[in-house]
């Protein structure tokens, strides 16, 4: 029996202005009206909806002893106890701040230190920390006492309060926390059901992202509206191919999430196709530029999929606007737009000097709407210097360069030093940050390489390195011990694929960094 949960009515409403689905309801009813459905499953372990109600509220009952409103770290992995104690937090009303265990412990203790939290709950176990800690099995214990009753809705995060806060990369070295309202959860979710062709659910949703990008986002919001299946896959399945695709022929997957990047992973694959996955009905992109090639290539291996390329940063709830990658797209756009605006939202086009420009000329991407985040945790200063609010809304000023041609949105790049790798966001100022920390290592530069033939598409990192004394003679050796000491203290995304070393880092008449003059050394 098809669930009575909001997908029917969304599928009518979610075009609307102001439509929303409260995420908590959602949950609520999947696991009222189908406790025994799989909400998540993970390398064979599922977690039905049922479970995750009844789990998350004892687990809830037992944080009601933190504050109300301070943040509450969740570090781990795929593991079904992640979306149990990210609920758990928006029960008891705290934001839950997702950490993913591949992040370095250093980079694990500046969030910590920047979000204030007094709690880490560690699905996965980490290093000491001056922050109190509840390891798994101290999360199984309270999540399974069948003496905790359920707490009251009264305890739950309000609508315009925090629902997560998720670090991006900072421009002076610490990760910076995007607020993201319930509310805005809710209206992003109403807007995503719309997306999605008919028959797409409820189904199984794909989870590639790790729950610490935003990406996830997608996928944790419209599973429990239809009592779907969110998927998950880990960093060891996408090692290895063959094994990749044999959990994803079994799991039955129907919409699937992720970064372009690694969907083109699965096509260098020709087995990757429409008989490998064969429910598949929809795939949905967001996070890095979707080129023409991928789009066409996707229909041609996936003839009864819609592709649809997204476009939103963190500070807007995930995406804001879309478009469906049809042939016509494809054919008459070599590079592909990211569609129009989603209800509730609006796109300006803005010069240097905040002036309104018309359409056809480029300038910066500026999102006004019901999605906007909150602003930056505890940082009322970068709040400030990027949000604003117009016409009685709010509004941010992206950084992007963006062009709209016919009332469709295109993406140019970075107009300051943020970059988005793989789907990431980084800021080349915080990985130079790391790099002049190690040892012997007096000035650096990171210059972003864009992919051939794909404009504001970055294809990797190139870190120029002045060291303390002179350059290596062999500076292979060198390299592999930088890129090790950055392990330490960034994630894997973070990490220049290429260093070389300069006897000195170009410089402006002002004596700043000249990073025109840098990417010419990079040629």
């Amino acid at each position: 029996m098809a669930p009575t949960l909001p997908w029917a009515a969304l599928s009518r409403s979610s075009s609307a202005r102001g439509a929303r689905v409260d995420l908590l309801d959602a949950y609520r009813l999947a696991a009222t009206q189908h406790p025994d459905a799989d909400a998540h499953s993970h390398r064979g372990e599922r977690l039905t909806y049922g479970e995750l109600w009844e789990r998350s509220g004892r687990l809830a009952a037992a944080l009601t002893g933190v504050a109300r409103s301070v943040p509450i770290v969740v570090h781990g992995h795929k593991q079904g106890w992640m979306p149990v104690c990210f609920l758990a937090c928006a029960r008891s009303g705290h934001p839950y701040v997702p950490v993913d265990s591949s992040i370095p412990d250093e980079r694990l203790r500046e969030i910590v230190t920047a979000s204030g939290t007094p709690l880490v709950l560690a699905v996965e176990p980490v290093a000491a920390l001056d922050t109190r800690m509840w390891t798994l099995a101290d999360i199984e214990r309270r999540a399974t006492d069948p003496e905790v009753a359920q707490p009251p809705r009264e305890d739950e995060v309000g609508d315009d309060e925090p629902y997560y806060v998720i670090y991006t990369s900072g421009s002076t070295g610490t990760p910076k926390g995007v607020e993201i309202s319930r509310g805005s959860v809710g209206r992003f979710a109403a807007w995503a059901a719309s997306l999605l062709p008919e028959g797409a659910t409820p189904g199984v949703f794909l989870n590639q992202a790790p729950f610490s990008f935003d990406l996830s986002v997608f996928e944790l919001a419209m599973a429990p509206a239809s009592a779907s299946v969110m998927h998950s896959i880990d960093a060891q399945h996408v090692a290895r191919l063959p094994d990749l695709f044999e959990d994803l022929r079994t799991s039955g997957v129907t919409v699937w999430v992720s970064t372009p990047s690694f969907v083109d992973l699965c096509l260098a694959d020709r087995t990757f196709g429409q008989r490998l996955l064969p429910d598949v009905r929809a795939f949905l992109f967001c996070g890095e530029t979707l080129s023409n090639e991928t789009a066409r290539g996707l229909i041609e291996r996936f003839p009864r999929a819609r592709v649809v390329n997204t476009y939103g940063p963190t500070e807007s709830t995930v995406a804001v606007t879309s478009v469906v990658c049809e042939a016509d797209i494809i054919l008459n756009h070599p590079v592909l737009p990211v569609g129009t605006p989603r209800p509730g939202t609006d796109i300006l086009i803005r010069d240097p000097e905040g002036r309104i420009l018309p359409e056809g000329h480029p300038g910066e991407i500026v999102i006004v709407g019901d999605t906007v985040a909150l602003g930056y945790h505890r940082r009322p200063d970068l709040t400030a210097s990027v949000f604003e609010t117009i016409d009685g809304r709010r509004a941010y000023r992206t950084g992007d360069r963006g062009t709209i041609v016919d009332g469709q949105l295109f993406f140019g790049g970075r107009l300051d030093l943020q970059v988005k790798l793989h789907g990431y966001r980084i800021e080349v100022e915080d990985v130079e940050a790391h790099l002049r920390r190690l040892d012997d290592v007096a000035q650096a530069v990171v210059v972003p390489v864009e992919r051939p033939g794909s404009p504001g598409t970055v294809a990797h990192l190139h870190a120029i390195v002045q060291l303390t004394g002179p350059a290596p003679e062999r500076p292979l050796p060198r390299v592999a011990e930088l890129k090790r000491a950055l392990r330490a203290l960034l994630p894997d995304y973070m990490i220049p694929k290429a260093i070389t070393f300069a006897e000195a880092i170009p410089l402006t008449p002002n004596g700043k960094v000249d990073r025109r003059a840098a990417r010419r050394l990079v040629r």
